[in-house]
């Protein structure tokens, strides 16, 4: 889980990222009591119920449950995983990050470091040269295409110099050697002698999840070929695994991402206000993009270009979301137009109003307009073809079609059902929905009493010997009373760290209990425990008693006076 990194190296970077000074480069927060408050980042709401306990280093959302400590928010607003969340805090707080039998050596590191650092300095030459005299005809294309200046600097794009070799001759005068522009594919070299890989275009800066230039896409000005050309995968890119417009997700939360072929497409889009989008990298979308954008949560709308190359496109991204148990949604762009196209043409609200449509109803579209409905071959083909995409359907999903195609063939229902062969129907896959976190769900008084328990432990960690793990059957709070028992809040800090995030948002919300009176709320959690264990043990008793011989009866009926008398007891004990 740590990516080998040690326990000693891991609780350094803990100790010294305080959460506070974290969580508030994400979203203001406000000192309020003990704790600090601010809108939640996981969920929309308009009064703050985003809690951060600087004392216990922890963060918990009373609107949706979400919690945990400094490594689980990064984790979760930059959509890391713990390795990179961990490495990450640690160049943050300037620490040096150990070598790892498994991991990355410094030496690779220093390498990369090297690589961000030309990239970057790639990236400040394009977008210079697209404002000096060698960039006018690249700047008046993007102006032509009604991208603003202020879009231009926001998205880093820039232009290439003329003759091939302005930015290689750049970055070897900024001390940037040879290897490391090869290796960054900024450079080419053939017959002994380094020139530009990009030349005469529209340059795209590409950024990594955190806002590192890690590769560049250049569109070409003129009729040259290939029209986009784009970075080849270095240490630092691989354009499977990326996708362009990444870093403006980061830290934000959209109920719908929206994916779109093109770069342009993204820098349109945003610059009507639409945001919230990205696009594949000149290349048809991966299984690794798609597991990539499943991270972000929420629903996903295909947008591909309206063209025949675009349909090909959006019916085998279908496929792959699919796969991934994800149910696209499908915004088909009006007139075979692409989405840039479109919003500069009509308007952002003219885009927004765009009705998505459901992948069954979008592969039944584009089989209907490839066909000649008017003939009876025609609609005998269509029925044909469309029961082949109905039969993966459930006969409940295949229903809501059949009056469709029924009313498109003129073909009888039943005529239709036969030919999709309902009852032997396989069930569509599913869109993938992650527990809903907040749900009201009425908690058990035992089970109450116990996370009591562990509140208490973890306010008072004395009282760990006052507890007997047998009494803590939740599996949560007996998870959390054995890591408390081993190492304490350090423990238990490691413990979440490998939870899924209920589970986590679980034992922040335990944490968040407020202990008045330690050893009054452990003496009564006990008691309502003990309670609930003879009340239990009796109610067990009872319902086996029918099938008990007269002698087992006998030794049954005492155990029931025996617990009867403790549960008494107890009661009376409570009361005084």
């Amino acid at each position: 889980m740590a990516g080998f990194y040690p326990d000693s190296f891991i609780d350094e970077v803990r100790e010294r990222s305080n959460i506070v000074e974290i969580i508030s480069e994400y979203l203001p927060l406000q000192r309020r009591g003990g704790k600090h408050w601010g809108l939640c980042p996981f969920h929309g709401e308009k009064t703050a119920s985003f809690s951060v306990d600087e004392q216990a280093q922890l963060y918990y959302c009373f609107g949706c449950h979400a919690g945990g400590n400094v490594f689980t928010f990064i984790r979760e607003v930059e959509k890391m995983d713990f390795s990179e969340a961990l490495v990450h805090l640690a160049e943050r707080a300037r620490i040096e990050i150990p070598q790892t039998s498994k991991g990355e050596k410094p030496a690779e590191r220093r390498d990369k470091t090297r690589l961000y650092e030309a990239l970057t300095e790639a990236a400040r030459f394009y977008y210079k040269t697209l404002y000096a005299a060698e960039g006018a005809e690249a700047l008046s294309y993007l102006h032509n295409r009604g991208i603003f200046d202020n879009t231009i600097r926001r998205f880093g794009l820039g232009a290439t110099a003329p003759g091939g070799e302005s930015l290689t001759a750049h970055l070897l005068s900024m001390s940037f050697g040879k290897e490391e522009l090869l290796e960054s594919n900024l450079s080419l070299e053939r017959s002994g002698r380094l020139f530009d890989t990009f030349r005469s275009r529209v340059m795209f800066p590409i950024f990594d999840p955190r806002g590192k230039v890690i590769a560049f896409g250049g569109r070409v000005m003129g009729e040259g070929q290939p029209k986009y050309l784009n970075s080849g995968d270095t240490p630092v890119f691989n354009k499977r695994r990326n996708a362009y417009g990444l870093n403006f997700l980061r830290g934000k939360r959209f109920s719908r991402l929206l994916l779109v072929e093109g770069y342009m497409d993204v820098v349109s889009l945003a610059q009507h206000g639409i945001e919230g989008c990205v696009a594949t990298l000149g290349t048809a979308l991966t299984p690794e993009q798609v597991r990539l954008l499943k991270k972000y949560g929420g629903e996903i709308a295909i947008c591909y270009d309206g063209d025949e190359a675009g349909q090909r496109a959006t019916q085998r991204a279908i496929g792959l979301f699919e796969e991934a148990e994800i149910a696209p949604q499908i915004l088909v762009v009006p007139g075979g137009r692409d989405p840039d196209e479109y919003v500069r043409e009509n308007s952002a609200e003219a885009f927004l109003q765009l009705e998505a449509i459901e992948p069954t109803a979008y592969r039944l579209d584009v089989l209907a307009a490839s066909k000649d409905l008017s003939s009876e071959a025609g609609r005998a083909a269509y029925a044909e073809e469309a029961a082949q995409i109905l039969k993966k359907l459930s006969p409940v999903q295949a229903e809501r079609y059949l009056r469709r195609l029924s009313i498109e063939t003129g073909y009888d229902s039943e005529v239709l059902r036969r030919q999709i062969g309902v009852s032997s129907a396989a069930f569509e896959p599913k869109r993938h929905i992650s527990p809903v976190r907040g749900q009201n769900k009425l908690v058990p008084v035992e089970v109450l009493a116990q996370r009591q328990l562990v509140a208490c432990i973890a306010a008072e960690g004395a009282a760990v010997d006052a507890v007997s793990p047998a009494l803590l059957r939740d599996p949560v709070c007996k998870a959390m009373y054995e890591a408390l028992a081993i190492g304490g809040m350090a423990a238990l800090h490691r413990l979440m760290e490998e939870e899924s995030p209920e589970i986590r948002g679980e034992m922040a919300g335990i944490l968040e209990i407020e202990i008045l009176d330690a050893a009054k709320t452990l003496k009564e959690s006990l008691e309502r425990i003990e309670r609930h264990e003879i009340e239990t043990e009796i109610g067990e008793i009872k319902r086996g008693m029918s099938a008990l011989s007269k002698e087992d009866l006998g030794a049954a009926l005492s155990r029931i006076q025996a617990l009867t008398m403790r549960l008494a007891r107890l009661k009376a004990g409570r009361k005084e």
